[in-house]
């Protein structure tokens, strides 16, 4: 259910691309109905080149105006707006498409028939995931948790938003105040002051921030969200139209202005994901022939298991077990705290050169980064990215300062650039600073940068150890 969860754009996507197919079939009898006789005729050339044109210029929309949100805000007028401006596109593309390769012409009727009814499938289509998204949050899955800060009356009205609408799948773990509120019926978690170590304990994936305008402590509770990477919505009171051109969300009682230190989008989020899907497929496939020799080379030196299964804090500080080939000891977690003194990294990462733990197949898959290969797994189920800062241990996360924690509000990766500047060669306090500069400045083409850059470092083998 968690995996259907975090996939749910990438197969949203999939049934829009079979959308796009199944309904060109049946457009042929719809068409031929509504004309009085038979439109085209199946497996003919000219039926043909109209299924190739139709899949490329709509598979071309998809992938340009698509929106997959998460459903919890966005209403039903707006995936039909969505709908409708892929399809104009799509018929955009479709005749430019046709004129500049001179394609045979086609019936009006047809294409016509077409539209409308890739139209009412798309949006059908949305309809059911949302009905089906309620149905799961409904039941407890597919919650987000919520911090209020603030105890006005905006907190009263939210909280009962949030329990009226269960389709929001919200769950508020409590509220961060002045002083306590014997009224509210969510526990009291701390002082304003407090903010940054309460985001650190909790982990939110959102703050509603439910402070006037003029308040000022609102700078610094910001701040705080911002450091850690934590999505904000600020509940405006009678501020609407005053801020007319702000991503603004109208509730039934009451409207939030939603806020977000990360320069993501839904169509970039979407792309990534599909990217991230695609090229770990093509890797596990073109690599299986060295897992499978590095797998033998590491039963055959000392019995022990072949994979290194680690647990590691991924997205929203939510753990994960990430897997690597095993490069050390049986033991060696047992024989860290031997050799802890003689760490070569500073802050809470331990890297050690000439590490005794490391095998004679581990030394070499380390300095060659195939003890790495087996995290393609982990990203093709959504635990990481192609790209991204490294997933932490939670020993490390528990010693974080607040503004590192912001690294747990995207996905962690394989690589970054901490992996193209030298990776152990630089020390703790810079390899940070990096993956918060990836994230202030986070795009899509940055990724195949990125990507295209650690190729030739893995092949120099630039700071591996």
């Amino acid at each position: 259910m968690q995996h259907l969860s975090r996939n749910a754009k990438t197969i949203s996507f999939v049934v829009d691309l079979v959308t796009i197919v199944a309904v060109f079939f049946l457009t042929s009898s719809v068409a031929g109905a509504i004309a009085g006789h038979q439109i085209s005729l199946l497996g003919s050339r000219r039926y043909i080149e109209t299924e190739i044109l139709c899949f490329t210029a709509w598979s071309l929309a998809l992938a340009l105006l698509a929106e997959y949100p998460s459903r919890r805000t966005p209403g039903m007028f707006r995936d039909l707006e969505v709908v409708v401006k892929l399809n104009v596109l799509a018929v955009f593309l479709f005749l430019c498409t046709s004129f500049v390769i001179k394609a045979v012409d086609v019936s009006r009727i047809f294409m016509g028939t077409y539209v409308c009814l890739v139209i009412v499938s798309m949006f059908f289509n949305r309809y059911i995931v949302r009905f089906v998204l309620y149905l799961l949050r409904r039941s407890g899955w597919d919650l987000r948790s919520r911090i209020l800060v603030g105890t006005n009356e905006n907190v009263i009205r939210y909280l009962n938003e949030v329990a009226g609408d269960r389709k929001l799948g919200l769950r508020v773990t409590g509220y961060i105040g002045r002083e306590i509120n014997r009224s509210l019926p969510i526990p009291y978690l701390g002082s304003i002051e407090e903010m940054g170590e309460i985001l650190s304990r909790y982990t939110p994936d959102g703050v509603v921030i439910a402070l006037r305008i003029t308040d000022p402590n609102l700078e610094h509770v910001i701040r705080a969200c911002e450091e850690q990477g934590v999505s904000m919505e600020l509940l405006l009171d009678g501020l609407s139209t005053q801020i007319a051109n702000s991503s603004i969300y109208h509730g039934p009682t009451i409207s939030s202005l939603l806020l977000s230190s990360i320069p993501h989008t839904p169509i970039s989020l979407f792309l990534k994901r599909v990217t991230d899907v695609v090229v770990s497929l093509l890797a596990i496939c073109l690599l299986s022939p060295i897992m499978i020799v590095v797998a033998l080379a590491i039963k055959l030196e000392d019995g022990g298991p072949v994979f290194f299964r680690q647990q590691r804090v991924g997205l929203r500080n939510l753990p994960f077990a990430m897997y690597k080939f095993r490069s050390m000891r049986v033991d060696a977690e047992a024989l860290k705290e031997r050799i802890l003194h003689l760490n070569e990294m500073s802050g809470p990462v331990f890297k050690l050169h000439n590490d005794p733990r490391v095998t004679k197949v581990g030394a070499f898959i380390r300095r060659t980064s195939i003890d790495e290969i087996p995290q393609f797994f982990n990203v093709l189920v959504g635990n990481m990215s192609l790209v991204g800062p490294r997933p932490p241990l939670p020993s490390e996360v528990n010693e974080y300062e607040h503004v590192y924690r912001r690294r747990l509000s995207v996905r962690p990766g394989m690589t970054c650039l901490w992996q193209i500047s030298g990776r152990n060669e630089i020390d703790f306090e810079q390899w940070m600073s990096l993956d918060l500069r990836y994230i202030d400045n986070w795009s899509y083409l940055q990724d195949w940068k990125i990507l295209a850059m650690t190729i030739p470092a893995v092949l120099k083998r630039n700071g591996a150890r």
